[in-house]
């Protein structure tokens, strides 16, 4: 790999010294443009020669670093979306609604009727960190228009916020519904 880092570098010179602008386009626009790229090209030649050594000096640091991009990327491209909730959502609420009264576990079933009862009222919002997601509550609907959602002394504060998540999505699944509705058909 290191060896087609090399390469690469070494043809791109190549081609910077093999293109030659005719002399009516010398002082205009079009030969600035052609500097811009091929500075351009030159800059990009020496970012990957550095890449080389560095990656040959301290093969740890470079191990560290692409785990942890591949990862970020992998976590990033795996994140569950506002839809994704939703649907467990209605999932669960299918199933559970299956099972027989005297079978079902009172906390799983609190859990979906408050979670539908919050998307009901619209107070129900999603957050995407990147690599998770939230789900929060707010205290009124966003498009209600009383004095109290209007005036910033009466809004909640910052430090509140982690009372109000009601479940974080990390690595495909959102976590929260996950842990209180597994034994959804178990009485205690």
């Amino acid at each position: 790999m290191l060896r087609n880092i090399k390469s690469a570098s070494s043809n791109i010179a190549n081609i910077g010294t093999r293109i030659k602008l005719p002399e009516k386009f010398k002082g205009t626009i079009i030969e600035k443009w052609a500097n811009y790229w091929k500075n351009l090209f030159v800059d990009y030649r020496q970012a990957l020669q550095d890449l080389r050594t560095d990656i040959q000096d301290e093969p740890k640091k470079a191990l560290i670093w692409s785990t942890t991009l591949v990862s970020m990327y992998a976590l990033a491209k795996n994140n569950p979306t506002e839809l994704d909730f939703q649907d467990n959502l209605k999932r669960l609420t299918n199933e559970v609604a299956l099972v027989s009264d005297d079978c079902r576990n009172k906390a799983a079933t609190e859990h979906l009727r408050i979670l539908d009862m919050s998307y009901n009222q619209g107070v129900i919002h999603y957050g995407n960190l990147g690599i998770a997601s939230v789900m929060y509550t707010s205290e009124l609907n966003e498009s209600c228009d009383l004095y109290k959602i209007q005036c910033p002394y009466l809004k909640p504060s910052h430090l509140s916020f982690p009372s109000r998540i009601i479940d974080v999505g990390f690595m495909g699944r959102w976590w929260n519904i996950y842990v209180k509705t597994t034994n959804y058909d178990v009485n205690e």
